[in-house]
């Protein structure tokens, strides 16, 4: 690639970022978009402010006018302020970036102090001219490894980095787990009693011997029996797919009476009682509503006295337990000589429940989850030729093969359309074409029948991480790389591994354009909610007009932006001693998803004093929200599950620095320094050692609940204790 090439994409993305950052800033001075950038907040404060849109709003030209003041009030809240307001789960992401930061800023100093002077003086592909193709490399290609001469002392400049780096990396992760671990035990010792600290599930409950008895009357005599003092009661888990889709209709139906009786009684036209509005006598909305509300409300009650008389039980129930102490030793012990049979675990939150998935057979997870995986290798195989595919759209060659003579003599001769083909239109491609992987992903998680949505978005990032580690990077690299070496195999079989480790650094060219299409224009468009901002809009002109988007929160999308911090974090460990370039943009993507999400899930409390203000009061105070005050919040937490997302992005970030340290021992082999090779060979091992410290140190502290913190709250008894 040349600079054209790599000017032309960083000129596309960093227009495409200020565009994004501008809109936005301006948006979320409008009262009308304040649903949409504040929802978080307006939900909690809905009672006060009832009704935000009915008047005219005043037009200001400072509305109008974009400014990047909110940039400030993103980076001012401290770690507590977050802590509080958001939970831990927001604090160990956003830790990631700040880790990261941290991290690639110290590998871009030496990258740039010390590696790319280095490559740069080196004559290598100067001196070799018959070597390559001619434009095989481009003038960045100079700031590579691969300018180094075969066999040259100054890889040991190379190896030495590579030990930096590594230590470097150490230091910082141990830095890192520690710090979440005491914020985890801090966060356990001091957090507010919740029904899920006293709840385990159990699941595989035996059928009881006696035909009278049910599964409720199992569980009961089970834990009374090895349980006395601790076990408290069961809830049993039932059939309840009808129930799911009642209680659904009855939040829809909340927030239609809710939005209805914030208008006045003269503005709400009636409607027709019967099917759809069509037919019937016209009554007033709010009453039809609240008819319709009660007669779900019936038919929930029938489905519970169903349940009951029917006996449609699953073998699983939540057993609360007395203290927290009890909880903790009953999750985390085996109840049975048969591990299929009464299998315990915590209790998830209330919220974080997939109900439909605690129905499941325990018997059954086993297969489902070998199906998932299968499903997902699956896709990933599928996957291949897109990758390829879409790289291919990178290279003049390839397209004028497939392409009209008249299109590739007429368009493709034009330099701006050369350098767009080749320094941005392949990076967008491959983004618009994994953008719906995540969402399959998940649902494959799902289908393995895990009880809680967070375990299903962990999952389903580590199945999205794989992909991109195993397709986008190895195949896209190295199986491109064999591909193109694989030609001159019969002409010269000896320079195959040379040619191999010449090939492999040139890659990494596509992937700075793929970190800014991703990153810098990817980042903005997050902050923009643009499909909210949509919603938004039509909602108002159409369904509801004047009124402001207020239905539900975002929560953070965990699933679809951990697996691309962790493949840009691989990015960054293997080519920053290939190629330093590539460390500044990675740079400023993790500078800039620090700033995005601290602003997406940061929520400064703001009191609204008197809740009688009337409603151009309400719109001004809605607009100091949006201008001057803190209140930057999009997100709300879906669930809490106290950092348990860190030891495995800890370990992936390991498996990171491994491929790393091997690729070089490959490396240092094929660039003719066979010592550097060897002498780089213990790295892996110390690697695993300072993994497997890490797993034992810290992990026990996120996998299990310590009887010393749960000892220390036995006096909490949930028998008394009321939410």
């Amino acid at each position: 690639m040349e600079l054209q090439d790599l000017a032309t994409s960083a000129g596309v993305n960093i227009g495409l970022a200020v565009l994004f950052f501008a809109l936005y800033s301006v948006f979320r001075k409008q009262h009308a978009n304040a649903g949409v950038y504040f929802t978080r907040h307006l939900l909690r404060e809905r009672q006060r402010m009832q009704d935000a849109g009915d008047e005219k709003e005043t037009f200001t030209f400072e509305s109008l006018v974009p400014s990047a003041g909110w940039v400030k009030r993103a980076w001012d809240p401290t770690e507590d302020d977050i802590l509080k307001s958001s939970g831990l789960d927001a604090v160990v992401f956003l830790r990631i970036f700040s880790f990261c930061m941290r991290f690639f800023m110290i590998c871009t100093v030496v990258g740039f102090g010390i590696l790319a002077p280095l490559n740069f003086t080196d004559t290598y592909l100067a001196d070799n001219p018959g070597e390559k193709e001619e434009n095989q490399y481009g003038t960045l290609d100079k700031l590579t490894i691969l300018n180094i001469s075969y066999g040259s002392m100054r890889l040991w400049i190379h190896f030495a980095v590579l030990y930096f780096i590594s230590f470097s990396a150490y230091a910082l992760l141990y830095i890192e787990f520690k710090h979440i671990a005491n914020l985890r035990l801090d966060y356990l010792a001091n957090v507010l009693p919740q029904p899920d600290q006293f709840t385990v599930l159990v699941q595989a409950i035996p059928e009881p011997e006696n035909e009278e008895l049910n599964y409720s009357d199992n569980v009961d005599y089970f834990f009374r029996r090895f349980h006395p003092i601790e076990y408290l009661s069961h809830h049993m888990v039932y059939k309840s797919s009808h129930v799911t889709s009642l209680l659904s209709e009855l939040e829809s139906l909340k927030l239609k009476i809710f939005s209805l009786k914030q208008k006045l009684p003269s503005q709400r036209a009636p409607r027709h009682a019967g099917l759809c509005g069509l037919y019937g006598p016209l009554v007033d909305p709010v009453e039809h509503h609240m008819e319709k509300l009660e007669d779900v409300h019936r038919q929930i009650r029938e489905c519970q006295r169903e349940f009951r008389q029917k006996k449609k039980e699953v073998p699983s129930a939540f057993v609360t337990m007395r203290t927290r102490w009890g909880a903790a030793v009953t999750a985390q012990s085996q109840q049975s000589t048969n591990p299929m049979h009464w299998a315990t675990q915590w209790a998830p939150e209330p919220r974080d429940i997939d109900w439909p998935n605690v129905e499941i057979p325990y018997d059954q997870l086993f297969f489902r989850r070998i199906l998932s995986s299968v499903l997902a290798i699956t896709l990933t195989f599928i996957y291949v030729p897109i990758t390829a595919a879409v790289k291919a759209l990178g290279s003049l060659d390839s397209l004028e093969k497939y392409l009209p003579q008249v299109v590739v003599d007429n368009v493709l001769e034009i330099p701006i359309v050369q350098s767009l083909v080749q320094g941005y239109l392949p990076a967008l491609l491959l983004t618009a074409a994994l953008y719906v992987v995540p969402s399959i992903f998940f649902f494959l998680s799902r289908v393995e029948g895990h009880p809680s949505v967070s375990r299903q978005e962990r999952t389903a990032a580590s199945k999205m991480f794989t992909l991109l580690a195993g397709n986008v990077f190895l195949v896209g690299v190295l199986g491109g790389s064999l591909i193109s070496i694989s030609q001159t195999f019969s002409d010269d079989p000896k320079g195959i591994p040379r040619r191999l480790a010449e090939k492999v650094p040139s890659q990494a060219n596509f992937f700075i354009t793929y970190i800014m299409t991703t990153g810098w224009a990817g980042m903005p468009l997050e902050i923009l909610q643009s499909g909210s901002l949509i919603l938004n809009f039509l909602k108002r002109h159409t369904v509801e007009k004047n009124k402001p988007l207020l239905d539900q929160v975002l929560s953070l999308p965990y699933y679809r932006t951990l697996p691309t911090v962790l493949f840009f974090v691989l990015l960054g460990l293997v080519y920053s001693i290939v190629n330093p370039l590539i460390l500044p943009f990675l740079l400023m993507y993790f500078l800039l998803g620090y700033i995005v999400f601290k602003n997406q899930v940061n929520a400064h409390t703001v009191n609204l004093q008197r809740s009688c203000l009337n409603t151009r009061n309400r719109l001004k105070l809605i607009f100091s929200l949006a201008v001057c005050m803190q209140v930057l919040h999009v997100y709300e937490p879906a669930y809490e599950t106290g950092g348990q997302y860190w030891p495995e992005i800890h370990s992936r970030t390991i498996g990171c620095l491994v491929f790393m340290q091997v690729a070089f021992v490959g490396l240092f082999s094929l660039k003719g320094l066979r010592a550097a090779s060897f002498a780089s060979i213990p790295l892996p091992f110390l690697t695993w050692l300072f993994h497997e410290h890490c797993q034992q140190r810290f992990l026990p502290i996120f996998k299990k609940f310590n009887l010393e913190v749960s000892f220390q709250f036995s006096c909490v008894n949930f028998s008394n204790f009321s939410p």
